[in-house]
């Protein structure tokens, strides 16, 4: 496996006072390679999984293991040359006064640790940087080719988050977490943000976990799907499993309890 969640614990204090656990115990096994596309309710533990993951909440037990790594407690710049991130928001993965260029040779070095023995200077691509990113753009299918020296600022909401999810790539990390990151897309964007997701995720062979509010979504990417609530695993599906649902279908079971790999009553 390269992503084993084991025992994983985390609770919160609650705005009117006392205390929820939402993860007790909670499991997670995902093959090397796997595309997971993780669905829920408001409130199932959707994102709270992601940031445990990554490493930017603080686990209260349990063990995140990736490749034989244990996450948990590892150190920001470690973690970072394992895992890639895209978040929601796509002025949060970017530096808006960098360059294209200026911004994917910032997440290589990120990626490759280069700050330890190259220093500032590491951070500037060179010509060649620049020919090697625009053939990259080029490669996957992005008309940014030509905007290479672009600060990013001035690109669009939809081509930021291509540029983003590009970063994440960078270094081939072992794991891609995808936080809602279409959701603030408009439908043209988002469709052509979630085909580079999955050239991205083919062309690495990378494990990627893949948060969504999107049942069309759910329903036409990754190669499982899994269903939390109330930081439980409820639904597990594979990608053939899965066809027995209409968006409907898979909507009518949120809230439910635990449901097994089939639901032929909802086909």
């Amino acid at each position: 496996m390269s992503l084993v969640v084991d025992g994983l614990r985390w609770g919160h204090a609650q705005p009117g006072g006392g205390w929820r656990q939402l993860f007790e115990g909670f499991n997670l096994s995902c093959p090397s390679g796997q595309f997971v596309v993780v669905i829920g309710s408001n409130g199932s533990g959707k994102s709270t999984l992601l940031n445990l993951v990554a490493g930017t909440l603080a686990a209260d037990g349990g063990s995140v293991q990736l490749e034989g790594r244990e996450l948990l407690g590892m150190r920001d710049h470690r973690r970072a040359r394992w895992i890639g991130r895209v978040m929601q928001n796509p002025l949060d993965g970017t530096a808006p006064g960098l360059t294209i260029a200026e911004n994917l040779r910032l997440a290589e070095c990120r990626r490759r640790s280069l700050f330890a023995w190259r220093g500032l200077a590491g951070l500037h691509p060179s010509r060649a940087d620049r020919r090697r990113y625009a053939a990259l753009l080029e490669e996957l299918g992005l008309p940014l080719a030509d905007r290479i020296d672009t600060p990013v600022g001035q690109l669009s909401g939809g081509q930021r988050q291509t540029i983003s999810l590009v970063m994440a790539s960078l270094g081939e990390p072992r794991l891609l977490l995808l936080d809602e990151h279409t959701a603030a897309l408009d439908p043209r964007a988002e469709a052509t943000v979630m085909a580079l997701t999955d050239r991205l995720v083919a062309r690495l062979g990378t494990t990627a976990l893949m948060v969504t509010h999107s049942l069309e979504q759910a329903l036409r990417h990754g190669d499982r799907l899994v269903m939390l609530q109330d930081g439980r695993l409820i639904g597990d599906w594979s990608a053939a499993e899965r066809q027995q649902f209409t968006p409907a279908a898979l909507r009518a079971l949120y809230g439910s309890g635990t449901v097994g790999s089939e639901s032929p009553e909802l086909v």
